[in-house]
């Protein structure tokens, strides 16, 4: 997820950049000479004539995005250590180790530190900053700058650096979320979401920011389980799906959040309304099925599931839920209901491994039931049907486990599962060579 965040984040940040390319070579900017630009603007925010005039506020505000960039005038994250040479010349230092099979190298100068991953810069970390949080004291000092700008003649320039800004508010979030500091990239986004909100903007809508807004305050809610922060990421992917962004996923992104507060009938309601712009989701489909089963409220799940493959017949996972609900029920009619159900998803898509496995399963527990009546029967002839009937289930059960087994590429614990059933009605039905056979598969899982 770090990979999926990062490069669509920076695919705006990089472009601003490249922009470079092909310009005048940059002067690099001078960390003496911006610490003592920063005195001097502190000084005349404290100027009773200074401070009253937007055009402090605009340059203080332009300082400290300078100040930011200190370090990172020639920076591309993915870069190699030969190129940052080119442009910082060599580091004091270089410091490396290898952390989780990958090679770290921290080149260290005078007020930055660089570390890169297998050779391609990944993040950056400040020594002794001028500031530290340089594009907070720059949205401060734009806002600052708009109001005392009454008649709105700085607007153009200052809405031009708010744009910068924001690219750099992303960039800056994309460090802190490397470096694994989420309550700083949070931040970050969500200040880029505030500037939005100014007038200059009318209200722009950045769905990225929005979304990516969401993924870290559940990411921080998921480690710390602060139910405000989840309440934070439902809100961010309600906005999405007002409009329509992130399609499907969006509503199963909230609809997760909503199970973490314990509000599943607002995550069923969630996933109904995504029900009706898409039909034929099977994630959706299958979401509806199990926080049904979740919420074990069976009866108005079955009832639902008749509606689903009544309008989606085509559909395979449909009629796999369906026997999954069916099955909650538990009399035998109910579970002669779900093996039809499951017989019919079979048929559509025969490629469905869970399909079988739950199938066998079913014969399984339903052979392992005649076995147990028959141990404590005691009557002969009744004992011998019972075990007839048994060994009936289990002949059942086992060419649809095996075929289980065989489609299972992609759930190491149900192949698992699939052997150890085969294995016991192996050993129960004395069939030792198939027996051998399955147990040296499920040892070498």
């Amino acid at each position: 997820m770090k990979k999926f965040l990062t490069l669509a984040i920076m695919a705006a940040t990089i472009m601003s950049l490249s922009a470079q390319e092909g310009a005048a070579p940059v002067v690099l900017l001078n960390y003496s000479t911006l610490q003592r630009k920063v005195e001097k603007s502190n000084e005349q925010i404290q100027h009773d004539k200074k401070k009253t005039k937007s055009k402090t506020w605009e340059k203080r505000g332009e300082l400290f995005q300078d100040v930011f960039l200190f370090g990172l005038e020639q920076v591309v994250e993915g870069m190699s250590p030969q190129t940052l040479r080119l442009f910082y010349q060599d580091p004091d230092s270089v410091m490396t180790e290898t952390k989780n099979g990958n090679l770290n190298e921290k080149y260290v100068y005078d007020h930055m530190i660089y570390t890169f991953v297998n050779g391609a810069l990944q993040d950056y970390e400040r020594i002794d900053p001028i500031h530290p949080a340089p594009l907070e004291e720059a949205i401060e000092a734009y806002q600052k700058a708009l109001e005392l700008d009454e008649k709105g003649k700085r607007a153009d320039k200052i809405k031009e650096n708010l744009i910068e800004l924001k690219n750099q508010l992303k960039r800056q979030g994309v460090n802190y979320y490397y470096k694994e500091n989420y309550d700083e990239a949070l931040e970050s986004f969500e200040n880029v979401l505030n500037i939005n909100k100014m007038d200059l903007f009318e209200g722009e809508m950045d769905t990225l920011m929005i979304q990516y807004s969401g993924i870290i305050a559940r990411e921080i809610a998921n480690k710390t389980d602060d139910k405000a922060l989840y309440r934070k990421a439902i809100d961010y992917y309600q906005q999405l799906a007002e409009v329509d962004f992130g399609g499907p996923n969006t509503y199963l992104q909230i609809k997760m959040d909503q199970m973490a507060i314990g509000d599943t009938l607002a995550a069923l309601e969630t996933l109904k309304e995504a029900y009706e712009k898409w039909p034929d989701t099977v994630n959706v489909i299958a979401n509806i099925a199990d926080t049904y089963i979740q919420m074990k409220n069976i009866d108005e799940g079955i009832e639902f599931m008749e509606q689903v493959v009544e309008k989606s017949p085509d559909i395979p996972e449909a009629y796999y839920w369906q026997g999954r609900m069916l099955i909650n029920k538990e009399d035998v009619e109910y579970i002669d209901r779900a093996l039809e159900s499951y017989k019919k998803a079979g048929e559509l898509d025969p490629s469905l491994y869970y399909i079988w496995y739950d199938m066998g399963y079913i014969y399984y527990l339903q052979g392992a039931d005649f076995y147990d009546r028959a141990n404590v029967e005691e009557d002969e002839a009744t004992r011998d049907r019972l075990n007839e009937l048994g060994k009936e289930k289990y002949d059942q059960a086992i060419p649809i486990l095996e075929k289980a087994y065989e489609l299972n590429d992609e759930n190491p614990t149900v192949k698992y599962e699939t052997l150890d059933i085969l294995q016991r009605i192996y050993y129960k039905e004395q069939m030792m060579d198939e027996y051998e056979r399955v147990k040296a598969l499920k040892q070498n899982l």
